[in-house]
């Protein structure tokens, strides 16, 4: 894959260079432009913060072709300027260009990293980032699936290494829709958190609500509210039955009942995390307003399923409903 491919020419880097008339280039690296003892990639960063972004460009792009001249693509400064030029591209949403230079990045480390470092999998994330932003859905599934071998081989299938790479690969088909790809390895990153951690860990709580996520986009709404009571009991034991982060997770459960058809449930949810927020922010916060309209939506639903009736908007008075299982 990546590791086996060909190092690319220096000249490659060039190619998108911005070009210099005779003029230009006899005042380019004149006193009153650059400093000339400074490093290239440190005056990028000065011209990038003050906006000039095409200035910026070229001096990322000189100071990465200096540096693998002198040094080589493998010496630590020469990753740095790949890293510069790679954020730079990314950040101004230039994908095609940031592509081969990130591609040269992941190689590199392949040589010089371990892939179970984080920076080698910040890399293959940035990497598989690209990917999906210039249409190539694939590439980047096969990126996080080739880390997954990786990693599998150096530290085995059941270590906390693999749960980064999991959740991302996850993550891509997730983005794509594709939810039952996706269910197999969040169950399997949980697996490997509750081995090490415990199942009422307060580590388990990402891939909880991830896991939450896909059996509600899969209308398993049962299995969806399991594992929010789940992880209420884990989020309760660390902030209380107040916390916010307890209100946020039963705000997802009341939005499943709901969906659901079992009005009572979420209404009954909805006015807890309603009393919660209340104290939190006060009744006139833009949250709390949040929920008296969806507590009189849920009535106004209950009333056209009885009766084909309609309730007025108002404000509901509010209760803390305790202990709703």
């Amino acid at each position: 894959m990546l590791t086996n491919a060909p190092a690319r020419m220096h000249s490659r880097h060039k190619r998108h260079e911005p070009k210099l008339t005779s003029t230009e280039n006899d005042n380019y690296y004149s006193k009153e432009t650059v400093e000339i003892s400074v490093d290239p990639a440190v005056m990028a960063q000065r011209f990038l913060e003050q906006g000039r972004n095409a200035d910026a460009e070229r001096l990322f792009l000189s100071a990465l072709d200096h540096k693998v001249e002198r040094l080589g693509e493998e010496h630590p400064e020469s990753e740095k300027c790949l890293e510069d030029i790679c954020k730079f591209y990314t950040n101004f949403g230039r994908y095609q260009l940031a592509e081969e230079f990130a591609e040269t990045l992941l190689r590199v480390r392949s040589l010089t990293t371990s892939p179970i470092d984080e920076i080698y999998n910040k890399t293959v994330e940035q990497l598989a980032h690209i990917y999906e932003q210039i249409g190539k859905q694939s590439a980047a599934e096969g990126l996080y699936r080739f880390l997954l071998t990786l990693q599998e081989e150096v530290v085995g299938a059941d270590s906390l290494t693999m749960v980064f790479a999991l959740n991302r690969l996850a993550e891509c088909y997730m983005r794509q829709g594709d939810y039952m790809a996706a269910l197999p390895l969040y169950e399997r990153a949980l697996a490997v958190e509750e081995a090490a951690y415990g199942p009422f860990a307060v580590e388990t709580n990402n891939s909880l609500t991830e896991l939450a996520r896909v059996y509600q986009a899969l209308r398993n709404f049962a299995k969806a509210t399991e594992i929010l009571k789940r992880q209420v009991i884990i989020l309760e034991a660390v902030h209380g039955p107040n916390g916010l982060s307890v209100a946020s997770c039963l705000a997802r459960m009341a939005e499943i009942f709901d969906e659901a058809g079992n009005k009572p449930e979420a209404e009954a949810l909805y006015r807890r995390v309603t009393s919660i927020y209340e104290n939190a922010y006060g009744k006139n916060s833009g949250t709390v307003q949040l929920m008296y309209r969806k507590l009189d939506q849920l009535r106004m639903d209950k009333a056209r399923t009885q009766q084909g009736g309609f309730v007025a908007m108002t404000a509901p008075m509010a209760s803390s409903v305790m202990g709703v299982w």
